[in-house]
């Protein structure tokens, strides 16, 4: 797996290169918490790359946006293929995160985004 990060005014997208398998979870949950520690809130997956994710990266995934929601940002899912689609359609998480198709879609729909108090 090879992550590349692309950065549009608010929005970070991440290019993931290679299956998330088991063994390199930590290494995309790691980069995840970072960018947010940096405080990049809206960030962008792109599965283009990508054949294969792990049910471990799926609750890596849940654990980051839910981090993110409490941050008044959010994550979001693009150019998943079949398979991975169907992940996210078998676990239900596909009601809980957003899939678009592409990148110009999934940034408008971060200004939908409520903002929460703080």
């Amino acid at each position: 797996m090879k992550v590349r990060m692309r950065e549009y005014d608010s929005i970070v997208e991440l290019l993931i290169e290679g299956n998330i398998m088991q063994e390199n979870v930590d290494v995309f949950r790691n980069r995840l918490n970072d960018l947010i520690d940096n405080g990049k809130i809206k960030i962008v997956l792109n599965f283009g790359d990508t054949s294969y994710i792990s049910s471990l990266c799926l609750s890596v995934i849940v654990g980051v946006k839910n981090r993110l929601s409490t941050l008044n940002g959010d994550i979001k899912i693009i150019q998943a293929n079949q398979l991975i689609s169907n992940l996210f359609e078998i676990t239900n998480l596909n009601k809980k995160l957003e899939m678009h198709k592409t990148l110009e879609a999934a940034s408008a729909a971060f200004s939908k985004i409520p903002v929460k108090p703080v």
